[in-house]
């Protein structure tokens, strides 16, 4: 392993969970019903969040009623930009986005008082990937999550979904923390997006499960299949902002 492998490598286990996205994560089955997520990340001018809040509610209210099942919002916690957010909402299809965006005047409006208070706007298109998630119950509310992006070399997705499902991932469900993935399909680079619930900032300094169940020889070997895979990888702390969110409806006893 090279210097700059071994070093983008270290980077990805640090940030996948020093522990280390959407806020964010579906309930339980959801996920493999809407085959699509569409991410919105945004930078608010800082004049500008009450008045980016207000209307993501309103917008959130028009969703519901609309039928959709859920939508998150959630805003980066203490590190990094604090006036990033990150929008999810799940999609049927991608064929929605042939209507015409202003054809609802009252939705129209409210976008455009979105428009009015962000510095900038990115959407992706992520496919669902529901054999990787460990998704939060429909009766939990998400709060504190880590959020990371992960860029994968051209060609060698399978190689890295086979550390993420074989490795990684199973040392988190036998810690019981929830988590959400996505491939990253159309808006930026190839990759995962990948959602871990804690909860709290004190959870955050017990390390990773992963890194906690396998030492550091255990982890060093996983690094080393991931030699050349991951090309990059962010990790933000981001919490969800209930007010501007909804929940699927928990499922009810039979």
């Amino acid at each position: 392993m090279t210097r700059r492998m071994k070093k983008t490598a270290e980077r990805w286990v640090r940030g996948l969970f020093i522990l280390a996205m959407v806020s964010v994560v579906p309930g339980r089955g959801l996920a493999a019903e809407l085959p699509w997520l569409e991410m919105t990340i945004v930078r608010v001018v800082p004049t500008g969040v009450t008045e980016f809040l207000a209307a993501q509610t309103e917008l959130s209210a028009l969703e519901q009623e609309a039928g959709l099942p859920w939508r998150s919002v959630s805003r980066t916690a203490i590190f990094g930009d604090t006036y990033r957010f990150v929008i999810m909402r799940p999609l049927a299809n991608l064929g929605a986005f042939d209507d015409d965006p202003n054809a609802d005047p009252v939705r129209a409006a409210i976008i455009g008082r979105i428009r009015g208070v962000i510095a900038s706007r990115e959407t992706y298109a992520l496919r669902a990937t529901p054999t990787l998630n460990h998704a939060l119950p429909d009766d939990q509310e998400p709060g504190l999550m880590i959020m990371q992006v992960v860029s994968v070399a051209t060609g060698r997705e399978s190689e890295y979904l086979t550390v993420m499902a074989n490795d990684v991932l199973p040392h988190f469900v036998d810690a019981e923390m929830h988590h959400f993935s996505g491939a990253l399909t159309f808006g930026g680079e190839g990759g995962y997006v990948h959602v871990f619930h804690v909860e709290d900032f004190a959870e955050l300094d017990r390390g990773s499960p992963f890194v906690r169940a396998l030492g550091a020889p255990g982890a060093q070997e996983v690094l080393a299949k991931l030699a050349g895979v991951v090309t990059r990888s962010e990790q933000w702390l981001i919490r969800y902002v209930p007010d501007a969110s909804f929940r699927p409806a928990p499922e009810t006893a039979q």
